[in-house]
C-alpha cells in the first residue's frame, strides 16, 4: 500500500501484477492493459475487490486498486463528492502512478456510476469496463441514493444498535457506520451528488469501448443493466443466478470467471489486431 497525493489529497493506492515476468502460458501477454478497480459507495472499500477478484487479475496483468475520496484509508473531506470529481481522482490516480495510456475499469455500484462517466468524459483513457450492479446516474439518481442513504442512518438509532456497535459490533462494521454517518450528515456528499451532471441514455449510445455487465437475478438494480445493454453499443448482459445487488460478495468465484474471460477476450482482439496490421478487431 501506498499514500499519493492526487487533487490535494491523500489517496490509499495498492498497485499488484505479475511484474517482469507474467505467466509463460498466457499467449496475450504484452497485450494486456492495466486494470483499474473502482469500489461502490460507503460500504465498500478497495478490500472489496482486494480479497475477492483482484490478485486474479494480478497474475497477468498490472492492478490498481484505490480507496474513493472519504473512504478506507483515503482522506476524508467535507467536499468534493461530485461524481465529475470521481472522475478526475480516477485519472489522479492514474497520473501518479505512471499510467498515461487507456486502461480496463472494474467497477461496483457507485464505482460503475464513475466508471460510466469517466468513459464519457475522458475516452481516450478508458479502453473498456466490466461493470458490476453499476447505478448509471440516470436524473433523479442522487435524490434516490440520498434518501436511501439518510434511511440508513436513521437505522442506526434502532433498538439496541448503538449498545450493540459500542459492545460488540465487529471493528469494520464499527467504521463503517461511522464512515456512513459522517459522510451523510457531515459532508457535502449529498449537494453533490444532486447537482452532479446526470447521465443520459442517449449520451451512452455514443460510447465505443467494450463493456460487460455483471448484474444478479434479484437485484433491485436490474432494470438499470437492461437500459445499459440498451444503451451502451457492443455491450454484453450478464445475469447471476441466486444473487442479489451484493452479487460481487455472493458469488465471487463467478464475477472472477466471467471477469477474465472478458479481459482476456479484449487481450485477444489486441493481439489479432497488431497480428494483421489494419484488421479491425470485433468485439
Amino acid at each position: 500500500m501506498a499514500d499519493l497525493e492526487v487533487r490535494g489529497l491523500r489517496f490509499n493506492v495498492v498497485q499488484m501484477g505479475p511484474g517482469d515476468t507474467p505467466p509463460a502460458d498466457d499467449p496475450y501477454a504484452g497485450y494486456r492493459l492495466p486494470v483499474v478497480f473502482l469500489h461502490g459507495l460507503i460500504m465498500d472499500n478497495l478490500s472489496s475487490f482486494f480479497y475477492t477478484i483482484a490478485p486474479a487479475v494480478a497474475r497477468t496483468t498490472d492492478v490498481v486498486l484505490y480507496d474513493l475520496r472519504g473512504h478506507g484509508r483515503t482522506e476524508r473531506p467535507r467536499e468534493g463528492y461530485r461524481i465529475e470529481d470521481g472522475v478526475d481522482d480516477l485519472i489522479g490516480v492514474l497520473d501518479a502512478v505512471g499510467i498515461t495510456g487507456p486502461v480496463h475499469l472494474v467497477a461496483n455500484s457507485f464505482g460503475g456510476t464513475i466508471a460510466l462517466a469517466a468513459a464519457l468524459q475522458r475516452p481516450d483513457r478508458i479502453a473498456g469496463m466490466v461493470l458490476v450492479e453499476a447505478h448509471p446516474a440516470f436524473d433523479g439518481w442522487g435524490d434516490e441514493m440520498i434518501e436511501d442513504l439518510q434511511d440508513l442512518v436513521e437505522g442506526f438509532d434502532g433498538p439496541g444498535i448503538r449498545d450493540y456497535l459500542a459492545a460488540g459490533a465487529p471493528r469494520s462494521l464499527r467504521t463503517m457506520v461511522r464512515t456512513c454517518e459522517e459522510l451523510v450528515t457531515v459532508s457535502s456528499l449529498g449537494d453533490d451528488l444532486r447537482s452532479s451532471t446526470p447521465t443520459r441514455p442517449e449520451d451512452l449510445a455514443t460510447l465505443s469501448c467494450p463493456s460487460l455487465l455483471l448484474y444478479g437475478e434479484s437485484s433491485d438494480i436490474l432494470d438499470r443493466a437492461f437500459v445499459l445493454e440498451d444503451s451502451i453499443p457492443g455491450t454484453v448482459l450478464e445475469v447471476v443466478d441466486d444473487c442479489s445487488h451484493a452479487l460481487l460478495m455472493e458469488n465471487p468465484h463467478e464475477v472472477e470467471r466471467l471477469t477474465l474471460d472478458w479481459l482476456d477476450h479484449q487481450a485477444g482482439n489486441a493481439w489479432r489486431t497488431a497480428a494483421v496490421p489494419g484488421q479491425q478487431a470485433a468485439r
